[in-house]
């Protein structure tokens, strides 16, 4: 099986007590290790992109959106275990619904990086529009209720978040005709250190409450333990991202220090694809980081 719904994922996921993971990449390389991994431990996978970063108004090269669903779309088609697409965290109403028009098989409306946050009745109004679209395109919505709190590296600094209040979030699921909600509950944006406390007795009562599949963003932020034990309690999706980054700048980091690339064969470096290619070893270090990843999310042999 390759190519499948986020429906039979969402389905498969919660009948036999694991989440799927979406991991997200951004570019062929990381693409490709994220599926080489899922087939390794014969696991369920979604790949996809962030809408927010390939949407970036700075960015210095405009990106096509098609060019990336083409190339997910091949490589879904080609994989040996089920695979899905998603735009993740788009900041833009239109292109979330272009990326339904042109076969994501899900996409998320989240302004996370927004300046001013935008009040819960517009963003309800925001949100059906998108379901709405997105389903007469045969994919599925996934919207957010609650904020996560978002790690500054950099600085070191934690911006606050808000925990999903279950009524809060039933109400929004019910008005906005969502497929899966991704919640807060102690989560985090951008945090490297897998230590944060997640709150396992709020996220059992929106498991109760809920009557879709739940999400938690931020996996990077959450202890490898604690991954299983969110999806024994209903936790269909995690989504992941800035772990596979700092897993790749560290074997760039060790790479350089360990080669001296000036006395190298630049082939060799960058596209020959044999054990002294960066492509290769960027590829490997993601697989390595997927893989525990499945594992943990007790993923591990549930392709279907």
């Amino acid at each position: 099986m390759s190519r499948v719904s986020v429906k039979e994922l969402m389905e498969h996921a919660l009948a036999h007590k694991y989440a799927v993971g979406y991991f997200e990449s951004w570019n062929l390389e990381s693409t490709l290790a994220v599926v080489r991994a899922a087939e390794n431990v014969k696991s369920p996978v979604i790949i996809g992109v962030c809408g927010t970063y390939i949407g970036e108004p700075k960015r210095r090269y405009k990106e096509s959106l098609t060019v990336y669903q083409a190339m997910l779309s091949q490589i879904a088609k080609e994989a040996e275990v089920p695979v899905a697409l998603l735009l993740n965290e788009s900041d833009d109403e239109e292109m979330v619904i272009r990326a339904a028009e042109s076969g994501f098989d899900m996409v998320m409306y989240a302004p996370v990086f927004a300046d001013e946050e935008i009040p819960l009745e517009e963003l309800t109004k925001i949100q059906k529009r998108i379901a709405q679209k997105a389903h007469q395109y045969g994919a599925a919505a996934e919207g957010e209720v609650g904020e996560l709190p978002l790690y500054h590296s950099a600085a070191g600094k934690l911006h606050d978040g808000e925990d999903t209040d279950p009524e809060v979030c039933a109400a929004f699921v019910k008005e906005t005709g969502i497929d899966t909600v991704a919640v807060s509950v102690g989560n985090c944006h951008l945090k490297e250190d897998g230590m944060v406390t997640i709150n396992f007795e709020a996220l059992k009562k929106l498991a109760e409450r809920i009557d879709i599949p739940l999400v938690l963003h931020g996996g990077t932020s959450i202890a490898r333990a604690d991954l299983g034990k969110a999806a024994a309690l209903g936790v269909a999706k995690v989504n992941f991202g800035t772990g596979m980054k700092r897993a790749v700048l560290d074997t760039l980091k060790q790479y350089m220090a360990e080669h001296d690339v000036d006395r190298m064969n630049p082939n060799d470096v960058l596209g020959r694809g044999t054990d002294k290619d960066l492509l290769v070893l960027e590829q490997e270090a993601v697989i390595r980081y997927v893989e525990e990843t499945i594992r943990a999310m007790n993923g591990e042999n549930k392709a279907f």
